[in-house]
């Protein structure tokens, strides 16, 4: 192991596999070097929420199933970190809000056994904004999250997967579960320059995961190459099968869909300029860059999508708000509670059908749309309109079915990262992480590079 890495420290999920194969590192070290960051970086990020006390133990078990060579295949003896929205055994799950019991829960979620079958070890809960209610990781009863690329000031983590996104940029942990709604893990993903990857709905089950909106919630992840997100995907794939159903792999030239200018009115000049540079570098690697017009514009299906998701989480969460309002903050308890006055569900879901077909016709000619991940770069906490959440360009995908993908690109004049975020249709989630493996590489983001120096000044 190369002497900058003695116990994993910065490198990617994809590398400590590697290095655990090939009994250059062992677990135990790995697990180790995160849960000493974590002490030492996590009280002025507020990434997590709990910690599992039994991590290092379970890592001393991996390294002896490696050792007797019984590994339960290239995850075994990973760290990983969870959304507090997923139970896992033995810690509570508080969902950011102080109406859900300090209790542990007896049985972990369905993502997090998959896991944790393959050999993955939990680190411990990070922090989410309440019930997955929020774009800019705010509203939560911890204390929110710090952004790690500015600890100078407090700015925002992007939401609701707020603290898995901090804690992968930072490098306290490898890879963290998310689960995203309306943009909840390709925002924070975004704004703290790593990767977040939601899939089609319904190829990983949600079984043990707090519900916020179930016609939008999908289990996502984030990590620091697309690699390391494809390569737990697959093992969270349910059956064990390809993903997405199919093995088909991004073949040069795509059709990608671009956005016109239009569509980018509500977007930063800069981030503007990083989103054509990086087309201009995908078309330079042989992709054919076309203009794409949806049949309506993005923030017509943002405002859709936002009408479905409040209806449904009044059904799911209204009751507990209006019998013990005080539990819970005044942002999400007022969020929540204007969707007992939206239209019948039913006629919402047969509206979102018919946007859904029209969509699928107007991608025809494309195999992915390509569009900035948000209008800007993460903005200080104090400007924050809680009004006004990042989702213009995200929420779509969860209305449509869509799975979508954000890569950092680059960064804003005040040096906080970008993202780029690439949708394709249902299912076709192994042809788009193909893709976006190879996004990645051709437009060469100065993100990962400086990623590494984060994080120091609490050294």
């Amino acid at each position: 192991m190369d002497a900058c890495h003695p116990n994993g420290s910065g490198l990617a999920l994809t590398q400590l596999a590697t290095a655990l194969a090939e009994g250059h590192l062992s677990s135990e070290a790995i697990v180790s070097e995160c849960l000493d960051r974590i002490h030492r970086d996590d009280p002025t990020l507020n990434a997590f929420v709990a910690l599992a006390d039994d991590a290092l133990s379970l890592a001393r078990e991996s390294d002896a199933r490696r050792r007797c060579g019984l590994a339960r295949g290239p995850l075994d003896g990973i760290p990983l970190a969870v959304k507090d929205l997923f139970d896992v055994a033995g810690l509570p799950t508080r969902g950011g809000s102080n109406a859900r019991p300090p209790t542990p829960v007896p049985a972990s979620s369905w993502p997090v056994k998959r896991l944790q079958d393959a050999g993955m070890i939990v680190l411990g809960k990070t922090a989410t904004v309440e019930l997955g209610c929020g774009g800019w990781g705010t509203q939560s009863a911890s204390p929110p999250p710090r952004n790690p690329w500015n600890l100078g000031e407090h700015c925002v983590p992007g939401g609701s997967s707020s603290g898995s996104a901090v804690a992968v940029a930072a490098g306290l942990t490898p890879i963290a579960l998310g689960s995203d709604t309306g943009g909840s893990v390709r925002i924070p993903a975004g704004f703290c320059g790593i990767v977040g990857f939601k899939p089609s709905p319904g190829l990983v089950p949600l079984d043990g995961v707090v519900p916020y909106s179930p016609t939008h919630d999908v289990v996502g992840l984030l990590g620091q190459t697309v690699e390391d997100v494809r390569t737990v995907f697959t093992a969270l794939l349910q059956g064990g099968g390809p993903a997405g159903g199919s093995s088909q792999e991004a073949v040069a030239p795509l059709r990608i869909g671009d956005l016109d200018d239009a569509e980018l009115d509500t977007v930063t000049p800069e981030v503007q300029a990083l989103y054509r540079s990086a087309l201009d570098s995908l078309a330079q690697a042989g992709h054919r860059v076309g203009r794409f017009r949806g049949p309506e514009r993005l923030e017509t299906y943002s405002a859709l999508a936002g009408h479905v998701a409040l209806h449904e989480a009044y059904a799911i969460h209204g009751a507990a708000i209006e019998a013990t309002p005080e539990l819970f903050g005044p942002v999400v308890r007022n969020r929540i509670l204007n969707g007992r006055a939206k239209s019948p569900h039913e006629t919402m879901i047969a509206e979102r059908r018919q946007h859904q077909r029209r969509f699928d016709a107007a991608m025809r000619g494309f195999d992915v749309i390509a569009l900035p991940t948000c209008p800007d770069g993460a903005i200080p906490v104090s400007a924050v309109n809680e009004d006004q959440v990042p989702t213009v360009f995200t929420r779509f995908a969860n209305y449509l079915d869509l799975p979508a993908l954000s890569i950092p690109i680059g960064f804003t004049a005040r040096g906080m990262p970008v993202g780029l975020q690439f949708a394709a249709r249902r299912h076709d989630d192994a042809m788009l992480l193909s893709f976006a493996a190879e996004a990645e590489r051709a437009i060469d983001s100065p993100v990962p590079g400086r990623r590494a120096t984060l994080c120091r000044a609490a050294v």
